[in-house]
């Protein structure tokens, strides 16, 4: 059991002293100007300024390659984005020109210059037909049924025989 926990002990001790050793530098500057180095805090100081170790030359090659090719793909984009914009444009000038089109041309307004408005009168509008009444046409009177021998009743509107028959009175 002893055994394990050194293990771990050691194994933990390890990976810690391999962190401290990629570790950054810190450079701290305290009231009387004294300059230290460490890899912790600065103890009491007014300026704190990270340091990072000076790269080799593979690497810097490395980081001017990646910058390279970051620039060309920024490039690239902003160039996709310029063309976008332009197709952009001339769909809507299409886009609108087709509207355009297809809007009813608007009506010639020709205006004439008024002739001498006292001695020309020009209306408007026509002028309206009179308004005649028709003459009221009476339909002739119906046909009236001539009283048989047989007996007949008149009231004051009409009269009836013993037939069914009625006719307006004379």
């Amino acid at each position: 059991m002893t055994t394990c926990r050194h293990f771990f002990a050691a194994l933990i001790t390890c990976l810690y002293t391999a962190g401290i050793a990629h570790a950054q530098v810190i450079r701290c500057v305290d009231a009387s100007g004294h300059v230290t180095y460490t890899d912790g805090t600065c103890p009491n100081s007014k300026q704190v300024q990270e340091i990072l170790p000076p790269l080799t030359a593979q690497e810097q090659a490395e980081h001017e390659a990646q910058y390279q090719q970051a620039l060309e793909r920024k490039r690239a984009a902003q160039q996709l984005q310029a063309e976008r914009e332009v197709a952009q444009q001339k769909a809507d000038a299409q886009r609108a020109a087709a509207l355009a089109a297809q809007r009813p041309v608007p009506p010639v307004i020709v205006q004439v210059p008024p002739s001498d408005p006292i001695t020309t009168y020009v209306p408007l509008y026509p002028p309206r037909p009179p308004h005649i009444r028709p003459p009221h046409i009476r339909p002739p009177p119906p046909i009236r049924p001539q009283p048989d021998t047989g007996s007949y009743n008149c009231n004051v509107f009409r009269c009836y025989d013993g037939k069914g028959n009625t006719w307006s009175r004379p």
